[in-house]
């Protein structure tokens, strides 16, 4: 008779347990689509214009040969000395180690907030790809869809504009060696 009754039970438990665990499980659900439908406006979406608090510059800048006036001119650029070489022009350890510090330092520098800027737009294409999965409404998904492009233009011309510092790192580099300048002074 203990056996049996031990086994009623069991089975009255295990049954009783099954209900419970559906009635919370369905209270659950009314909760959180209650909490869905409160929700009147989505999370702080990012835009673009936020992104653009940190704007990417790029340590390359295009001149004209010092040694030609007249495009310079024509191009609206002044040439600041027509006559002669430019100051940067052959390295040389004469313009000293605060000068060759100074610019290594700058086009390190630039690259570190690139590369920093650069995760924060990969950051907000994995949320935005995220959100575009989690709608429903076909018109939100289009402008995340949309707004998820813009960013992924901006990274594709950042991955460039980076390559092109990380060129301009190794040319200081070479011409500091050209130079003979002490490898202490670019570190």
């Amino acid at each position: 008779m203990k056996i049996s009754a031990f086994v009623w039970g069991l089975v009255g438990i295990i049954a009783f347990s099954g209900v419970a665990r559906s009635q919370s499980l369905a209270d659950v659900a009314r909760k959180e689509e209650a909490r869905r439908k409160a929700i009147k406006t989505p999370a702080k979406t990012y835009t673009n214009d936020d992104l653009r608090r940190y704007p990417v510059t790029s340590t390359t800048d295009v001149a004209p040969p010092a040694g030609d006036a007249k495009a310079a001119t024509a191009a609206g650029v002044q040439a600041e000395n027509p006559s002669g070489p430019a100051k940067d022009a052959t390295p040389s350890v004469d313009q000293g180690e605060e000068h060759w510090r100074k610019l290594i330092t700058e086009a390190r520098s630039t690259f570190a907030r690139s590369s920093t800027y650069l995760e924060a737009l990969e950051s907000r294409v994995t949320t935005l790809t995220s959100d575009f999965y989690a709608r429903e409404d076909s018109a939100q998904r289009s402008a995340i869809w949309s707004q998820r492009t813009k960013v992924l233009d901006d990274m594709e011309r950042l991955k460039k504009d980076m390559a092109e510092q990380e060129k301009a790192i190794a040319k200081i580099e070479a011409d500091a060696r050209r130079a003979n300048i002490p490898p202490g002074w670019i570190r």
